[in-house]
């Protein structure tokens, strides 16, 4: 029983968060693909279960539209920036009922007509499409405001 209850919170802590190889500085680097638990989409991925498209811009990223980004980004639910810089957030958004922890990536590409995302949960290996709904949701926020395009 111990062994049970020491795998289980290992499986619940493994899938933990956000990129590991994020430099301190710039955008010359990839998000992470995500782990093997529903509880995670990536536009790195390519295991279809996890994968989800690039948010495509309507031009090429500048100041402006980096702000507009980082603000839409801050008006999804419980959502607070942890890290940002130009072309690169790194957000926690905390769930409603029980304040869990999802962690959500945003990072443009090398052309600057991209923005590449990750979102994933810290608890749980399955999130009942939270993560896919919350990018979907900033996709649609971008779409709206004229910064990205379907």
């Amino acid at each position: 029983m111990r062994h049970f209850m020491a795998l289980s919170i290992l499986l619940i802590l493994s899938g933990c968060a956000s990129t590991g190889n994020v430099p301190p500085a710039g955008t010359d680097f990839t998000l992470d693909s995500c782990p093997p638990f529903l509880n995670c989409v990536s536009s790195s991925s390519t295991v279809g279960l996890y994968a989800i498209e690039p948010i495509r811009l309507a031009e090429p990223l500048n100041e402006s539209s980096w702000a507009i980004i980082k603000a839409e980004a801050l008006q999804l639910p419980g959502a607070s920036i942890n890290d940002a810089r130009f072309g690169y957030a790194d957000i926690t958004c905390y769930s409603d009922l029980f304040g869990f922890p999802d962690y959500l990536e945003v990072l443009v590409d090398a052309d600057m007509q991209r923005l590449n995302v990750r979102s994933q949960s810290l608890f749980g290996l399955y999130d009942m499409g939270v993560n896919r709904r919350r990018v979907e949701l900033l996709r649609s926020q971008l779409v709206e405001r004229g910064i990205a395009v379907d």
